[in-house]
């Protein structure tokens, strides 16, 4: 759905913001109608999965941080995915010709919405509403509002990369969220920015270096599915390698530009050295999870 809203709101080269695209329609209003559309399908899409048939009294309560049941992935999941959606949000706004501030507080709005949405419906299932999960989202969105006020905090970004990992059966609806094991969250540092003038012109301005995090045997599948047995002891894994810098293409405003800034919030397989508890660090020639 991101993709195909940067296809109707990238500007054509000559157009203004209020040029029409589509039967009379202009980008703002374009994406004023898909934003309200998307947004009240992903709550229904919600309720259809989470809460219908399913209603319980409300509950509170917290799976912990960094030893809970996924060692602490679930948490880098819940920062990523709401940093992933402020920032997606604000290059669509930009490009609809909305005003700054508008811009910043829709793309705030909206990801907290999500965020909380979700955490509401877990508190009235078998699920419960957890703080520490919300807390997490609004850590990524703070984290995305402190790169768009202070440009300089770009020279670290926050990724993604996900592999199947094999132990979640294809019955599972949230295979890809629940499939923990194949998760690695990112932390990319672009290097040029920290190296003296004598020697940045000597690393490429497409590399980066990235450290990771995620785990193995943590994988989970909604309970009502019935439980899955991890394959062995459960460990953390921490990574550190290459990352391509897809922000230092130059590239004109345009379909490109929009291509650029949503594809470079995933990690994509290179060169890296992987740690998992109680095991040696392997070098990979090209890691993927």
């Amino acid at each position: 759905m991101l993709f195909a809203l940067i296809l109707f709101t990238v500007p054509l080269r000559g157009q203004s913001t209020s040029d029409s695209l589509l039967f009379g329609v202009d980008r703002k209003q374009l994406l004023t109608y898909t934003l309200v559309t998307y947004t009240a399908a992903s709550l229904y899409v919600e309720y259809e999965w989470w809460w219908r048939g399913n209603l319980q009294p409300f509950k509170y309560g917290n799976d912990g941080l960094w030893d809970n049941y996924s060692l602490g992935v679930d948490k880098a999941g819940h920062f990523y995915t709401s940093y992933f959606y402020f920032h997606s949000m604000y290059e669509l706004m930009e490009w609809g010709g909305f005003e700054p501030s508008t811009t910043l507080w829709t793309s705030i709005a909206i990801p907290t919405l999500y965020a909380l949405s979700i955490e509401l419906y877990d508190g009235h299932t078998y699920f419960s509403f957890s703080g520490y999960d919300l807390a997490a989202n609004m850590l990524g969105i703070g984290a995305g509002v402190l790169q768009r006020t202070y440009p300089a905090l770009n020279a670290v970004k926050f990724k993604w990369s996900y592999y199947p990992s094999g132990i979640i059966p294809l019955d599972e609806k949230f295979i890809i969220a629940n499939d923990y094991d194949g998760h690695i969250y990112w932390m990319s540092v672009d290097v040029n920015r920290f190296l003296p003038a004598s020697v940045e012109q000597y690393w490429p301005d497409l590399l980066n270096i990235a450290v990771g995090y995620g785990a193995r045997n943590v994988s989970q599948r909604s309970a009502r599915l019935g439980a899955i047995l991890p394959p062995g002891p459960r460990g953390r894994k921490f990574v550190i390698g290459l990352d391509y810098d897809l922000g230092s293409l130059q590239m004109e405003q345009g379909l490109g530009s929009a291509l650029r800034t949503i594809v470079d919030m995933f990690r994509y397989p290179a060169p890296a050295v992987r740690m998992v508890s109680g095991k040696p660090a392997e070098f990979v020639p090209l890691l993927i999870h």
